[in-house]
């Protein structure tokens, strides 16, 4: 956007808007090495109806057993984050499964993979993630139960990915976020009859920040399903 339209949307100039004239921070923790620059329009558009709002943005790595989702941030912005006493989640994007292998895996050879193609297959190691996040990921409820896993200790996107183009497991991602990976030796599959991965946001339910509600306020504008998820704490 340009500025003519940044000062036709916030009522003042950009150059305006200096440090000075913050009067609320608002710490937005999302996930490292994915890429969320598809949101940016959404965050753009909040920054624009808050002007005196400053965004401050922590990097994470895959949601740990050992820590909370939101690690004291005031807004999290992840891919199927597990369930958490005391947050809430809200739905902004669905987006279809795809299954990446290594360049040169036998499944690189189809078009697209089914769920019973892939379960026999071993997965990246996380012993410190959170199980329940994994077991999405996994297809643990179409499989009865956890996959072979590989010795690694994997915390990261980057972490996972090193590990399927080594050819060592293979991994599941949302759709979108297949032309975005940062490695030449690996290829994306559809999976056909996986389960829709959600981009959702998180904030702790007690919390009374006005600046948090306008984001989630508008977060539900923009989306088309009306609301928060009722199924989801």
């Amino acid at each position: 956007m340009t500025d003519t339209r940044a000062r036709q949307s916030s009522g003042r100039p950009a150059a305006a808007m200096t440090a000075h004239q913050v009067t609320a921070r608002m710490r937005v923790v999302f996930d490292a090495r994915l890429p969320h620059a598809r949101w940016g329009p959404l965050f753009h558009v909040f920054c624009l109806e808050q002007p005196g709002v400053r965004l401050d943005w922590q990097p994470t790595g895959f949601p740990r057993r050992d820590q909370s989702l939101l690690q004291g941030a005031d807004v999290g912005l992840f891919l199927e984050p597990p369930p958490e006493a005391g947050l809430r989640q809200f739905t902004i994007d669905a987006s279809s499964m795809v299954v990446v292998v290594a360049a040169g895996d036998r499944l690189a050879l189809n078009d697209d993979l089914s769920v019973a193609d892939i379960l026999d297959c071993p997965f990246p190691g996380g012993p410190s993630l959170d199980p329940q996040w994994t077991a999405f990921w996994t297809l643990d409820a179409q499989r009865g139960g956890p996959p072979n896993r590989t010795d690694d200790d994997v915390r990261s996107a980057e972490d996972g990915l090193e590990v399927v183009a080594a050819g060592r497991a293979i991994a599941t991602i949302p759709a979108w976020v297949a032309g975005g990976l940062a490695h030449p030796g690996v290829v994306a599959l559809p999976l056909r009859d996986g389960p829709q991965v959600r981009t959702r946001l998180v904030w702790n339910a007690d919390d009374g920040n006005p600046t948090v509600r306008s984001l989630v306020d508008l977060a539900t504008a923009w989306t088309s399903d009306g609301g928060a998820d009722p199924t989801r704490p």
